[in-house]
């Protein structure tokens, strides 16, 4: 080989080694190659830790075995992958990088390495990330507002419709509200809100959705409740929870709920018919004095 050769050959190692942006390479099969100075210090794993293991050192286990299988059938079919990596450093912490992984042909046409190249955009996804949140939850609450909760209801329908199961949903508003406004003023009424948000939650399992959808009113979907009785005893720890008085400074605020439940598919198939259900299943409660819960009458 020439000097001239030589000095080309060098020249894109030398490339990788100044470049701002993490690089690794691998071998056709996976195991890492090479990494450049960039890569050790977004990563904190040395050069001599990675040499001969898989990228997955980085895995946090956040992405689905979907993610993974796009990849592969871009990288195999000779394609580059772009996207925003979720992964994990040598510390423990999790960083968002975003990469593109190219495929290098050999001198016979088969692809010989993989390079990856990225760089660390974790504030920008941890903005965008709080930007989705705030858009989607309420802010004194930070329950889901009226709209995830609409869409978490069609999640669990669709879900409950594969599987063949039974779901509830539930809606109840707090009794006297207005006039816990009026004797202690906003920030009384905003203490309220706030614990039966957290009371409310506490009462349900971590799977179930509670939702602020209005002024003083709440909503559930609780999937996978097989039975009326099973939904009773639900309604009725949530009702016994919201029951106590909220403290707020010296004094306490009376507390009740008035909650309407309907389940399907007994009630209807549609959210929407769903949600007509429970609120009107929730004025018959509130008719019949509040602190209480009904399921909507059979069709």
């Amino acid at each position: 080989m020439t000097k001239k050769r030589k000095r080309s050959a060098k020249l894109p190692a030398w490339a990788a080694e100044q470049s701002p942006d993490a690089v690794l390479i691998t071998s056709a099969n996976g195991r890492i190659q090479y990494v450049n100075p960039a890569f050790e210090a977004l990563t904190g794993f040395s050069r001599a830790e990675v040499l001969g293991r898989t990228p997955a050192v980085l895995k946090s286990g956040q992405h689905d075995a979907r993610f993974y299988r796009r990849l592969w059938r871009a990288i195999r079919a000779g394609r580059p992958f772009r996207g925003v990596f979720l992964n994990r450093r040598k510390s423990g912490e999790l960083f968002y990088e975003e990469e593109i992984i190219r495929p290098v042909r050999g001198p016979g046409g088969r692809i010989a390495y993989f390079v990856s190249s990225g760089r660390d955009v974790s504030v920008r996804e941890r903005e965008l990330e709080k930007a989705q949140h705030d858009a989607s939850h309420d802010g004194l609450t930070a329950l889901p507002n009226r709209g995830l909760f609409v869409d978490r209801l069609e999640q669990a329908l669709r879900h409950a419709a594969r599987h063949r199961e039974k779901l509830v949903v539930a809606i109840f508003d707090l009794d006297e509200f207005r006039r816990a406004n009026d004797t202690f003023g906003h920030l009384g009424g905003d203490e309220v809100l706030r614990a039966v948000a957290r009371r409310t939650r506490r009462a349900v399992r971590r799977a179930d959705t509670v939702a602020r959808i209005g002024g003083d009113e709440f909503a559930l979907v609780l999937a996978g409740i097989e039975s009326r009785a099973a939904a009773a005893a639900v309604l009725e720890k949530v009702r016994a929870v919201n029951a106590a008085p909220v403290r707020y400074g010296r004094a306490r605020i009376p507390l009740s709920v008035s909650i309407g439940a309907c389940l399907y598919p007994r009630d209807g198939r549609s959210g929407k018919t769903l949600r007509r259900c429970a609120d009107a299943a929730m004025y018959e409660a509130k008719r019949a004095g509040g602190n209480r819960w009904r399921f909507a009458r059979s069709r």
